[in-house]
């Protein structure tokens, strides 16, 4: 009896999350495009001559075969232009948010013009500049998403047909926009179909860590607990739907049923624990880590510390990088300003879940450390800050993508 397996559809082999790091090469695209952007109007003129300075993140998602971009850069730059008399004038450029969310409708590209000397020329200039130039950069940025999807939209181990031979051949964005998934018949796939082996037993989970994410953020731990634990706005740093109480006993879903699991104790606004658990091959699906989120206030700013107990064996630096990237630089990406963050993880050891009798082994307990209250702190930042309403469906589904894209990225399992 031949056992040879049958190679996967391409729907197949692109259905797990994956995520790609794509920023050097928009930090290169911004460097390259904007320079020599120009505007006149026949007595004034201004062009961009160089962009000074580039940061942030750009990832490039894909989930079932679609592709989704999150990117969120800021880009300083020269201009230069001439006045009436022809006097030359210097100026500088700051875009404080190049971001997917422009495109999604959920924000406004913001441009700060300004000029180096002051001079009624100048300021005249300045004027000009500041009327004329945005939609002429904003046309440019539109056209970003398109260009990274042309250079980056191949996944290189997903997405990929196979061929007579049963090799590999990857996928253009034009083929994979004209492709349609046709499974075989149910009558036909029932007379091929093998006698399915007997299971396997499952094995124990012997080995897990802790990973730990720390960062210091400008709020007071009021602020930070709200954000956390109000369902109305988790979704201001998350980008998609939450359901969450700071009640003991009560479940609790992000990330758009991403990570899902239960509270199991809440002292407002200083200690939240919880029961944890990640969509992601990789992480049994019956696995519950232990979430501990302690908030340290400080005079003027509040330390806050994910700790995530029971994480399986080699998983250790996906969740930890998925930990700091969706939660750490969530919050931050809304505003809140990050002093300092560190990432480190403890590794440890457990006896196996089952006994040859099938027996369930005690597991020891921990003893968890009692944080302390927090002091005064800062002016409430939640007190400035709308209750959210329906987040844009492209970005809610674009940045639970890239979290669930971190964690599964490197243990993907057939679909």
């Amino acid at each position: 009896m031949s056992t040879d397996s049958k190679p996967l559809t391409a729907f197949q082999q692109s259905y797990h999350w994956r995520n790609k790091n794509c920023g050097p090469w928009a930090h290169k695209w911004v460097k390259d495009n904007l320079p020599g952007l120009k505007v006149e109007d026949g007595t004034l003129a201004a062009e961009l001559t160089e962009v000074t300075n580039v940061s942030g993140d750009c990832d490039l998602g894909q989930r079932k075969g679609k592709l989704l971009t999150i990117y969120d850069i800021e880009i300083e730059a020269k201009w230069k232009g001439a006045t009436k008399s022809g006097k030359e004038v210097t100026g500088r450029l700051s875009v404080p948010e190049f971001s997917h969310e422009a495109i999604d409708g959920l924000s406004d590209y913001v441009f700060t013009f300004s000029v180096d000397e002051s001079s009624a020329e100048a300021s005249e200039l300045l004027a000009y500049v500041r009327k004329a130039f945005p939609p002429v950069i904003s046309e440019r940025f539109n056209a970003f998403r398109g260009e990274l999807l042309n250079a980056h939209g191949i996944f290189t181990d997903a997405h990929i047909t196979p061929g007579a031979s049963g090799a590999s051949t990857p996928v253009s964005v034009a083929a994979r926009a004209t492709e349609s998934y046709s499974p075989a018949p149910p009558g036909e796939v029932r007379a091929k179909a093998t006698p399915s082996p007997a299971p396997k037993p499952k094995e124990a989970l012997t080995k897990t860590s802790t990973v730990e994410v720390t960062a210091n953020l400008q709020a007071s731990a009021d602020d930070l607990w709200s954000l956390l634990t109000d369902q109305n706005r988790v979704p201001m740093w998350t980008r998609s739907a939450a359901k969450i109480q700071p009640v003991a006993g009560t479940e609790f879903e992000l990330f758009g049923g991403n990570v899902t699991g239960k509270v199991e104790s809440a002292e407002a606004p200083t200690k939240l624990i919880q029961s944890w658990n990640t969509k992601s091959p990789g992480w049994p699906a019956d696995h519950f880590g232990t979430m501990t989120i302690t908030l340290k206030q400080g005079s003027d700013s509040t330390t806050l510390t994910f700790n995530l107990a029971g994480v399986p064996s080699g998983k250790e630096q996906d969740i930890e990088r998925a930990l700091d990237a969706f939660y750490i630089r969530g919050l931050k990406q809304m505003g809140l300003v990050l002093d300092s963050s560190s990432r480190s993880y403890k590794e440890t050891r457990r006896a196996a879940v089952k006994t040859a009798t099938g027996t369930a082994a005690k597991k020891p307990q921990r003893k968890r450390k009692q944080e302390t209250g927090a002091g005064a702190g800062s002016p409430g930042l939640l007190q400035r800050l709308a209750t959210p309403q329906v987040v844009g469906g492209a970005a809610a589904v674009g940045l639970a993508a890239v979290f669930v894209g971190l964690v599964a990225s490197t243990f993907a399992r057939p679909a």
